[in-house]
């Protein structure tokens, strides 16, 4: 800025060289100020001060902040995994739902919501798991860990007692254009059906193209196992009755069942000589109590003997199946990949 009174003036000196000094007109050649001298040196000091450290300061929090929060967020992803691999499943879910919070936008967000049915899943807390899937399916239903969490929910079901449901989702995945877990949840689906006897159903499916390119490798041990259910013998509970009423202990044996087969003959042959002999000696109210007695044990060795048809029937339904998980190797499943690391899931049937 120029001042009115001052000119500048090139005044040279041995030390310096040429210099610019300012003088006030009518003083001579007094000079008042020259550029470089002390006088504007406070002054820059002050104004580099503000420059460096007053103006960029919300640039530097900033950046500080953002590092924080992103360190923050792989602290806490990376401890969620750790637990999980760990085994530790309820505090991974505690740790997963913290980053959930705090988080909710973060790049794994997805990841951990998917964790936290994965956790339940394998803490064998099938209504949780269903829940925690469903939750994770309605907020990324686009994610590509959509179709491995419907897969593990209808796991889920199966445990659960819901079959049906359990199919709906196999099917679902299997007319889906993802192609992860379409094998295993066709492998599922044609054991569901052998294990409920639906036979025509599971040759069906066998017999379709998209299927066959999905299992290819185990059509054949598929088509065994459908052949060895379908041969299997089971137990008439209606024929159980009967001979249990008939004789008393006899539909035990045929459940082949045979130590409460014969619990239940002498039971009911002790009652029944107790009170034949109450009553030939005339002791008629002791043979009355005795012969109650004696009716609701030979009523409940023929409820006995219907009830073990069926348990002995189911227990050959889930022999099959749990045999056909073995020889197909689904009793195994890789549940997840938290932080790059796989955990191997074994489906208690």
């Amino acid at each position: 800025m120029r001042h009115p009174g001052v000119s500048p003036v090139f005044y040279k000196t041995e030390e310096t060289g040429t210099a610019l000094y300012f003088f006030r007109k009518g003083l001579g050649d007094v000079p008042i100020f020259r550029e470089s001298s002390p006088v504007m040196k406070p002054a820059r000091i002050v104004f580099m001060l503000i420059v460096v450290f007053l103006l960029p300061r919300p640039l530097f929090a900033g950046d500080i902040s953002a590092q924080y929060y992103d360190l923050r967020e792989k602290e806490i992803r990376q401890f969620t995994f750790d637990l999980f691999t760990a085994g530790e499943y309820y505090r991974a879910i505690t740790e997963a739902k913290r980053y959930a919070s705090l988080f909710p936008g973060g790049p794994y967000a997805g990841e951990m919501f998917k964790l936290i049915g994965d956790a339940y899943l394998m803490s064998h807390e099938w209504a949780e798991a269903i829940a925690a899937y469903d939750e994770f399916l309605m907020q990324f239903p686009a994610s590509p860990l959509a179709n491995t969490a419907t897969f593990h929910k209808a796991i889920s079901l199966v445990k659960q007692g819901n079959t049906a449901e359990a199919e709906r989702l196999f099917q679902l995945i299997l007319s889906g254009a993802n192609p992860e877990k379409k094998g295993d949840a066709a492998r599922w689906e044609i054991l569901l059906l052998i294990r409920q006897n639906r036979f025509e159903e599971a040759e069906k499916l066998l017999r379709e193209q998209m299927i066959r390119q999905e299992i290819d490798q185990e059509t054949s041990l598929l088509e065994e196992i459908l052949a060895n259910k379908r041969s299997v013998r089971y137990k008439s509970p209606e024929t159980a009755g009967v001979l249990s009423a008939i004789l008393p202990g006899s539909g035990q044996f045929y459940n082949e069942r045979y130590k409460d087969g014969v619990y239940s003959f002498l039971l009911n042959a002790l009652f029944i000589l107790g009170a034949y002999k109450a009553f030939d000696s005339d002791n008629y109210g002791l043979g009355g109590a005795i012969a109650l007695f004696e009716i609701g044990w030979y009523t409940g060795s023929i409820y006995g003997a219907v009830g073990g048809a069926h348990k002995y029937n189911r227990k050959i339904d889930e022999d099959h199946f749990r045999s056909g998980l073995t020889r197909l190797n689904l009793r195994d499943s890789e549940i997840g990949r938290p932080g790059g690391v796989s955990v191997i899931f074994s489906y208690p049937f």
